[in-house]
């Protein structure tokens, strides 16, 4: 064996490889992100800090993007309600979403479990512009929603569903279902079906073994879930484009209009206002997730303990 190889099998040998192979696979991924992703965040970070005056463009170093963005009540307004819109879908999905997890985890017939599992996750196979533009239909005031409504007499005239903040939540609840509905159900299925039976054994019943046994232990799953759904609901654009009809105004459609206008700085200081209010949240349900399963353990070991 030639020096050559022989350092080549040194430094694939058991003691390097722990970390070196790890390295080697994320180097393609951290590379794209790098040249792409990264690259990009630093030439519309640059953006930010030039001046549009009176529909000009100017190459400077000045703080007027920001100074106008964090101070005038409208684009606060605009945050608002996206975060607002953000809460919403979020939350309803986690109601939506834990129930039907539970449900398909439970179910031990392997053919109904196919079977919900493929109509929770069809609409993924569907693109977000035709799902959106089916939700304008639906939701219209001329649409079967409204019609079903009037049918059952709930109303006379229908609701105005679309072109609002209403049509908008219902219409990414359902698109974003399934994120929800994945980190869920890939929780439960993992759990140990012997923590549930020794509840029972202990004197506990239905409620209180889901109480204290199955939900903080689905804590990380609900987690992963809310950072996806609220992180994707931030960023959403197509939807509120399309079905708040221009009424429902976003920061990702607000960023998009600034930069049909090309004012590039105020679109990048939302744009990176955005992508901080992403990092920030993702920490805090970590946070909370971490709080709620430490908290449940340390009061299930003094239980123990007592």
């Amino acid at each position: 064996m030639t020096k050559v190889s022989a350092r080549v099998v040194n430094w694939f040998a058991p003691g390097r490889s722990s970390w070196l192979t790890p390295l080697l696979l994320l180097l393609p991924a951290l590379l794209l992100m790098g040249i792409i992703y990264l690259s990009g965040l630093l030439i519309f970070g640059r953006y930010s800090f030039d001046s549009f005056t009176g529909g000009t463009l100017k190459t400077a170093w000045q703080l007027d993007a920001y100074r106008t963005f964090l101070y005038d009540p409208y684009y606060w307004k605009v945050i608002r309600t996206t975060f607002g819109l953000a809460v919403k879908v979020t939350l309803w999905s986690v109601l939506l979403a834990y129930p039907l997890a539970y449900c398909i985890a439970r179910i031990r017939s392997a053919g109904w479990r196919q079977t919900l599992l493929l109509l929770t996750f069809m609409p993924l196979l569907v693109s977000a512009v035709v799902r959106s533009y089916g939700w304008m239909i639906l939701l219209s005031r001329q649409g079967f929603v409204n019609w079903l409504l009037i049918k059952l007499g709930i109303t006379e005239t229908g609701f105005s569903l679309a072109h609002n903040e209403t049509g908008v939540v219902i219409a990414l609840v359902h698109i974003f279902l399934p994120f929800m509905v994945m980190p869920i159900l890939s929780v439960l299925v993992q759990q140990d079906p012997v923590l549930k039976s020794a509840a029972h054994d202990l004197g506990a019943g239905q409620i209180r073994t889901f109480a204290t046994v199955t939900f903080p232990l689905s804590a990380r799953g609900i987690a992963a879930g809310v950072q996806i759904v609220f992180t994707l609901c931030l960023t959403a654009f197509t939807t509120p484009q399309l079905i708040g009809g221009g009424s429902v105004m976003t920061l990702p459609v607000f960023i998009y209009q600034r930069t049909l206008d090309t004012n590039w700085p105020m679109a990048a200081v939302a744009s990176l206002f955005l992508f901080v209010s992403s990092i920030v949240v993702s920490l805090l349900v970590n946070r909370a997730a971490d709080w709620l399963i430490f908290r449940r353990s340390s009061s299930g070991g003094a239980a123990h303990a007592k």
